[in-house]
């Protein structure tokens, strides 16, 4: 089943196809021992290779009906409205704090209390470059209020990926940034699916003067990651030749 990425889940229906099959055909079904039988004639080294061949054959075959399949699933999954800022931003005095920022896009500035330190440091690096600002905003999650971007990871699994920041800059163009920790345990995994696809989105957005990535702050400032292919094991090895000075100018 070297075709099947979750071999654990595809081994079962193979079987259940297989005995299908010999019922159906063959009529299994009224054999004593049907099981044991079945598994006789698959397994003798006569027939073997030649189910082998069938099965090699099938899952290729199958392959392509799968990717159809996924293709779908992803299509039906999509939302489709056109995102806007709501005008107004109720607070939450038990979840959400007061910030002394300038430029955030409701005033006063009231943030979650629960934000993540890489989170808490790009908020400053955006007050310390505030005179290239005209508005920031910190997203949420899971509501239609806030700013998602479908993405799949594993296959044929589908989430919503709603990054941490929207940034109008002086310049008019627009940052969407997600910021992430040096560390970040699923940089090869979930982390990888949502750089990828906010790439993809960014440059479906055309004339729209978007621009984005991820971002990590390192010894020397915020950096950005910009590519189509997010290669995190690059980093994993120290190497950040993936990653460019994020400048706000």
């Amino acid at each position: 089943l070297g075709s099947f990425k979750n071999v654990k889940r595809s081994v079962p229906a193979v079987k259940t196809a297989i005995y299908s099959w010999f019922r159906k055909y063959l009529g299994a079904k009224a054999w004593p021992e049907e099981i044991i039988i079945v598994q006789m004639i698959f397994a003798h080294n006569g027939n073997r290779k030649k189910f082998e061949e069938i099965l090699a054959s099938a899952i290729e075959k199958y392959k392509t009906v799968r990717e159809k399949e996924i293709l779908k699933k992803v299509e039906e999954s999509e939302q489709w409205y056109d995102f806007e800022i709501a005008k107004d931003s109720f607070f939450n005095q038990y979840a959400d704090e007061r910030a002394d920022y300038k430029k955030y896009v409701y005033e006063p500035c009231y943030l979650s209390i629960g934000r993540f330190t890489p989170e808490k440091n790009f908020e400053k690096f955006l007050a310390e470059n505030s005179d290239k600002i005209v508005w920031w905003w910190k997203n949420g999650e899971n509501k239609q209020d806030y700013f998602g971007i479908k993405y799949e990871y594993p296959a044929g699994v589908i989430h919503t990926f709603y990054p941490d920041y929207l940034v109008q800059l002086a310049d008019r163009r627009l940052g969407i940034f997600e910021t992430k920790d040096m560390n970040d345990q699923q940089g090869g995994s979930y982390t990888k699916a949502k750089a990828e696809k906010l790439q993809e989105y960014i440059k479906e957005q055309k004339g729209k003067k978007l621009f984005g990535g991820i971002v990590i702050e390192k010894s020397d400032g915020w950096k950005i990651n910009q590519k189509s292919v997010y290669n995190w094991d690059k980093c994993e090895k120290n190497d950040w030749s993936d990653w460019e000075k994020l400048d706000l100018e």
